[in-house]
């Protein structure tokens, strides 16, 4: 999962009347058990999250997915099967992708809320795969819709996000954010914040960039090698170390994003 550092953002009004519910999370562990896959890029091993949509789809985050071939995607249900990916899309400035599997999946999709945004203080939960996790049933995590925040990233336009009170962690990218009250889906996870000052933000871009000095050589997953810096190994693990980080706020995709990109993906 990404971590979030914005450069300048707007604040914006939300209803403030917090949602009183007797509902306990865990009732949404039969749905979640169904509807919620690990999302794996073989070639490195890296793991995330998505949910059944009902058209079939597999919804995921576009960030996770970057840069890995629809034919090294794998996903796995928590019955152990696992299914192939025919074709992707995905909007990088929403932060969403939408996976085709190759077969027809089992399981009950979930359903995406009508509500266009919780009250602050309305309880939510997800379910997900974090790093570090083996187990095939998904972990649940819960927390609170704690407002709303809009990032200005030029020249791109404006992308808003819910603000989460919750444990997020590398590798629920991707996993639904559910409202407590009703289980349907309100947003997608997609960040959670863990800030740097600026002069460590440029130390770290110029660690993970330096391609001179000693050498070392890698093994990867897939059975190929690549030579990599000391200097790019201790971006590395610095950038692991501040991902594993964790303040308990994170952002989630938000409703109305999620349903423009399905639209405009021919999945209404």
């Amino acid at each position: 999962m990404s971590s979030t550092n914005p450069q300048k953002t707007t604040e914006l009004q939300v209803p403030t009347a917090a949602i009183v519910t007797t509902e306990s999370a865990g009732n949404a562990a039969s749905a979640a058990k169904a509807g919620v896959l690990r999302v794996i890029c073989r070639p490195t091993s890296f793991g995330g999250t998505g949910f059944l949509h009902k058209s079939g789809n597999v919804i995921t985050a576009a960030h996770f997915i970057a840069g890995c071939r629809n034919s090294d995607l794998v996903l796995l249900t928590s019955t152990g099967q696992q299914f192939g990916v025919s074709s992707a899309v995905s909007d990088a400035t929403k932060d969403l992708a939408l996976l085709r599997p190759a077969k027809s999946l089992p399981g009950v999709p979930l359903t995406i809320s009508s509500v266009s945004a919780p009250a602050l203080g309305a309880q939510v939960s997800t379910w997900g795969y974090p790093g570090g996790y083996d187990g095939l049933l998904p972990l649940l995590s819960v927390g609170y819709f704690a407002g709303i925040q809009e990032f200005a990233d030029p020249p791109r336009p404006n992308v808003r996000r819910w603000v989460i009170n919750a444990a997020f962690n590398g590798g629920n990218s991707g996993g639904p954010v559910l409202s407590v009250e009703d289980g349907r889906v309100i947003g997608v996870v997609s960040s959670k914040l863990a800030p740097l000052p600026p002069f460590i933000a440029q130390v770290l871009s110029v660690l993970t960039g330096q391609k001179f000095g000693l050498q070392y050589e890698l093994n990867h997953p897939d059975g190929t090698k690549s030579s990599v810096s000391e200097g790019q190994l201790i971006g590395e693990v610095l950038n692991y170390l501040r991902s594993q980080v964790q303040l308990v706020i994170g952002y989630s995709v938000i409703t109305q994003d999620l349903n423009d990109f399905l639209a405009a993906n021919g999945t209404p």
